[in-house]
């Protein structure tokens, strides 16, 4: 999967963006709608993944790091920089409290905080220079949202 990745990117970039970009740490993260695309529009500019346990991308991502998007069921649409990591442990930091604070850069609704008031731990990732690629395909297997690369 990596290998599949590296050998597309590195075809469209120019080489001072793939200098830039294979010197990082890469995930790849899988994304529905309609928050994909929120994110393509630059109206979502916050990422978050919220999980019963400590599952990546919790305590496993960091500043500066690549995440490839990937819509799920098909392509690789685009990547981006993370310009700010925060984590929280839900047990103590009420999820009304995100809610408030993050709630319009991550364009989610009432349905979404209803589905995760269960969650015990929450990662949200500030996005930085979003970029679109020509979409291509990987063989992605299992149910992963988020997959450390490299």
């Amino acid at each position: 999967m990596v290998e599949e990745i590296i050998n597309t990117i590195e075809k469209q970039l120019d080489k001072q963006e793939w200098e830039q970009l294979k010197s990082k740490t890469w995930h790849l993260g899988i994304f529905t709608e309609p928050y994909l695309n929120y994110m393509l529009e630059k109206k979502k500019t916050i990422e978050s993944r919220f999980s019963k346990n400590k599952i990546a991308p919790f305590e496993k991502i960091t500043k500066d790091d690549i995440v490839f998007v990937k819509k799920s069921g098909g392509d690789i649409v685009a990547y981006f920089t993370i310009k700010e990591v925060l984590f929280f442990d839900l047990r103590n930091t009420p999820i009304e409290e995100i809610k408030e604070k993050y709630g319009k850069e991550l364009c989610v609704d009432n349905s979404f905080w209803t589905i995760k008031k269960d969650s015990n731990y929450a990662t949200l990732i500030v996005i930085d220079q979003i970029k679109k690629v020509k979409p291509f395909s990987i063989k992605k297997k299992g149910m992963q949202t988020w997959i450390e690369l490299k």
